[in-house]
């Protein structure tokens, strides 16, 4: 199998063509968030941002996440390739040849070097240099693909280095990336609070039956883009802000809704409240473990929580004149994310 490269290495958010094309299909960084595992995003929210051509232009993390993509892939090939058997070409944009819809644009692809170029992709020929008859000036065979990851705060869905024991909207992300290229194998290569980590997913049978349901979910979603038929609401974040982007302006009078509805919404306010109530004992209970002697609260090898005290800083003009004499400090738990502790 092929796939078909839509754009070549080089283009991202800063191409026109990048974005247009990309609201045409489902790539991989949003596979999840239309699985509904995202904690990022939700479908109602990328639908309405496809639609009406909404772009995020990332944050602090994100960027920082961009600019140590090259030195985390560099780590990588020097640590897991020592031998130098395999190169790293950089990866455009990509569609599958069956699917047009499903898209992927991977931080790296990684090939065989080509014998008769020894993976320069070229061919020379007396005064003249020519693309490799034998590679077609690739350089090589892709056979795996690389993904990079900056992890800022902490390693709670990650599993042990070597395995494929990674969050689970990041393993449909590269799950869907390989599906489009065509290969078996994506090795993710992450940098975290204690430093480099190589993790591997490869397409087995537990692999393919989840991307049977990725993919019917995915040609759901992209045909109710054709039909302009938006995904139900949800109560993700994300879609609380679609709405609000939806209808900025304030409207007049009175909309009926349904006494179930009314009724439901009273009883998620008194249950929020309840559970805010249960959250904040379970956290006084914790803070009393931890004391002054620790930062982490641990049940076996699992996170509990974890304790961070840091100066809350500030460009906004009216906090600042707020202050009196230093910064304020923030005090919290940052709770584990482990799916029981039983």
């Amino acid at each position: 199998m092929t796939p078909v490269e839509l754009l070549p290495p080089g283009t991202g958010n800063h191409d026109e063509q990048w974005h247009q094309l990309r609201r045409e299909g489902v790539t991989a960084s949003e596979i999840a968030v239309v699985m509904g595992i995202s904690p990022y995003d939700s479908p109602f929210s990328l639908f309405w941002a496809k639609v009406n051509d909404w772009r995020w232009d990332g944050n602090d993390l994100t960027s920082a996440g961009s600019h140590l993509e090259d030195a985390i892939a560099d780590w990588w090939m020097a640590a897991c390739d020592p031998l130098e058997n395999l190169i790293k070409r950089s990866a455009g944009l990509y569609a599958h040849p069956d699917r047009p819809w499903q898209l992927a644009t991977p931080d790296g692809l990684l090939l065989t070097p080509c014998a008769d170029c020894e993976g320069t992709g070229l061919y020379p020929s007396g005064r003249f240099t020519y693309y490799c008859p034998d590679c077609n000036g690739k350089g090589g065979s892709l056979v795996a693909l690389l993904e990079c990851k900056w992890v800022a705060h902490s390693w709670d869905g990650w599993g042990e280095p070597g395995t494929d024991e990674i969050p689970v909207y990041y393993r449909a992300q590269v799950l869907w990336q390989a599906d489009v290229l065509g290969v078996s194998t994506v090795y993710i290569a992450a940098l975290g609070p204690t430093g480099f980590r190589s993790y591997v997913v490869h397409i087995n049978e537990a692999a393919q039956a989840d991307l049977e349901v990725m993919r019917a979910a995915g040609f759901d979603f992209f045909q109710r883009l054709e039909g302009g038929d938006a995904p139900d609401l949800g109560g993700h974040d994300a879609t609380i802000s679609a709405l609000q982007r939806l209808h900025p302006t304030l409207g007049d009078g009175e909309v009926q809704v349904s006494v179930e509805l009314a009724e439901r919404y009273r009883q998620a306010r008194a249950d929020r409240d309840e559970a805010k109530a249960r959250v904040a004992a379970c956290e006084a209970e914790i803070r009393a473990a931890l004391g002054s002697d620790f930062n982490r609260a641990m049940c076996g090898k699992k996170l509990v929580a974890s304790r961070s005290v840091f100066e809350r800083r500030s460009d906004d003009e009216h906090e600042l004149m707020a202050i009196d004499d230093a910064w304020p400090t923030t005090d919290r738990l940052n709770p584990g994310r482990a799916d029981s502790y039983a």
